[in-house]
């Protein structure tokens, strides 16, 4: 039995299989909220999480897959804020920084990085324990009052997906705008955007959108909701006053990826002006050697590889540098045809990608410079 379903106008359905309740958080308040939302579904008590992980390994032949299915409630241990994992030898860095109150995503997009990094990983996990990440922040932002902190919760998860299961935004959202000197970012694929627009104020978020045209939506991006409910769920933020990102993020080059990009691009301007639009990011389709089998494993049908790919400096794989450079050109150039204002960067790429696409480094453009570290 499959824990999530599709339905025709919310897109993916949460329904665990099995809700783990580590003991030290059994009698939290949001492990009691959510266990109210799954009144059918078994529950065990008092499991560690070495424990359940080791429990549905063995029984499990897709041990990721099952992580998608099982969800298990416990407490984060350490420093929630990190600076972004993606930052590599070689490439230009946006100075984000990255806090993980979910570990894993319901949504099973093929070039998905999570397959290998959390592939021995079978559970969807929640940490509840928001008040000491609360705690944490407030203090780092206190020490540091002349830095500008860009904070995300998109890295190893949706940021938005389960929102109506465990409602993080709204304890984060409050919080973040009370700060003066730090934006958080939410990330998502989702079109659950029920609990931002309950918000009384929307100053310091931006909520920000993985978009692909609906062809790759459909056949890599499975059980995401479409392009054009993502699109309506992006309308309905700017409407409220949220600031809206888009990331267009991996760019997939396939026979006919202009056309299909572009017809993209003017869906997204058909629903939103670029005065809404806080950044547009530009990055390719990118991995590292071991997920390629992964990925040809559990996709049989992924148009991923159609293109040529080589090492880059920081041992992830990438299209040739001249193939990342025009498409980069191209749709760059067309979204600044619609508007010059717009502000487009690229993501996870070199000093020489910057330059070649962009005529310039961030440290030269107002809107960005006070985030990117060179």
């Amino acid at each position: 039995m499959h824990s999530a379903s599709l339905t025709k106008d919310k897109g993916m359905v949460f329904s665990p299989e099995t809700i783990f309740i580590d003991k030290a958080v059994v009698d939290h308040p949001l492990t009691l909220k959510t266990l109210l939302k799954f009144p059918n579904t078994p529950v065990e008590y008092n499991i560690d999480l070495d424990d359940a992980i080791q429990k549905i390994q063995k029984t499990s032949s897709d041990v990721f897959g099952a992580g998608k299915r099982n969800l298990i409630l416990t407490r984060f241990k350490g420093s929630f804020l990190k600076k972004c994992p993606g930052i590599s030898p070689g490439m230009v860095c946006c100075n984000y920084y990255v806090v993980n109150l979910f570990k894993n995503c319901i949504y099973d997009c093929s070039y998905c990085f999570l397959q290998d990094f959390l592939h021995n990983n079978p559970l969807l996990v929640a940490y509840v324990n928001v008040e000491d990440l609360l705690e944490e922040l407030g203090q780092t932002f206190t020490a540091y009052p002349d830095r500008t902190f860009r904070v995300g919760t998109g890295e190893l998860a949706d940021s938005l997906a389960l929102d109506e299961v465990i409602p993080y935004s709204q304890q984060l959202i409050p919080f973040f705008n009370k700060q003066r000197n730090a934006v958080l970012e939410l990330k998502t694929k989702s079109n659950c955007v029920k609990n931002l627009l309950n918000q009384s104020s929307t100053d310091n978020v931006i909520v920000s959108w993985s978009l692909n045209p609906q062809t790759i939506v459909a056949q890599e991006e499975k059980g995401t909701p479409s392009l054009q409910q993502r699109l309506e769920a992006a309308r309905l933020c700017a409407i409220k006053g949220y600031k809206i990102g888009i990331h267009l993020d991996p760019i997939i080059i396939f026979p006919g990826w202009e056309r299909e990009y572009h017809g993209m691009i003017e869906k997204i301007f058909e629903v939103l002006s670029p005065s809404q639009i806080e950044w547009v990011s530009l990055g390719s389709f990118r991995y590292r050697k071991s997920l390629k089998k992964i990925i040809n494993e559990r996709h049989k049908n992924t148009r991923l590889f159609t293109g040529e790919h080589i090492a880059s400096k920081d041992g992830k794989h990438r299209y040739l540098r001249s193939l990342r450079n025009e498409a980069y050109k191209n749709l760059r150039q067309f979204l600044k045809n619609i508007s010059t204002d717009l502000d487009v960067y690229v993501c996870m790429e070199t000093k020489e990608i910057w330059e070649g696409v962009t005529g310039k480094m961030p440290r030269s453009d107002k809107t960005l410079d006070k985030f990117f570290d060179l």
